[in-house]
């Protein structure tokens, strides 16, 4: 039985690290709970263009810290706030946002938009900041995350249809 839990426990710290090999850093998320409807859409474009603009556009390139700001709080507003399954997600925010880069402009045009966007974040509570415990911060992370996006791409629940 120790045996076993001994080779839990490394099989375990051994995820971990491997979550924080993989490069991802977390930081403080900020509250977006206030956030729903039309706002929340709004914002969530944005936030997903500010990533887009600064993961493609040279001289918008963001730290990595503020990369984990940008992209989770994307996913806090997509599947927390509006509920957007994952295919919808995709489809209405990353598409358009990709697309826009075809445009010709689109980085001059939306490029200082990354800052306005990050400095919003910053005063909703997120940071630009590592959190001191990454293996905490990610087992924390991925909790919140799963679960969101379980409630978010869950069927519809009410009464159905039949004849």
């Amino acid at each position: 039985m120790l045996k076993k839990a001994l080779w839990t426990g490394l099989l375990l710290a051994l995820g971990a690290q491997q979550a924080v090999a993989d490069g991802k850093i977390f930081v403080q998320l900020p509250d977006l709970t206030s956030y729903s409807g039309a706002e929340a859409e709004a914002f969530l474009e944005r936030v997903v263009l500010a990533n887009v603009v600064s993961s493609n556009c040279a001289g918008y390139e963001v730290t990595d810290e503020e990369w984990s700001l940008l992209t989770d709080s994307a996913d806090l507003l997509a599947y927390g706030q509006l509920k957007l399954s994952t295919d919808d997600y995709d489809t209405n925010y990353y598409t358009p946002a990709f697309n826009a880069l075809d445009a010709a402009g689109t980085c001059e045009e939306k490029g200082p938009d990354v800052e306005a966007v990050l400095s919003e974040l910053v005063e909703l509570g997120g940071s630009r900041e590592a959190l001191p415990d990454q293996e905490a911060a990610y087992e924390e992370w991925r909790a919140l995350m799963d679960g969101l996006q379980a409630e978010a791409n869950a069927p519809a629940q009410g009464k159905t249809k039949t004849k």
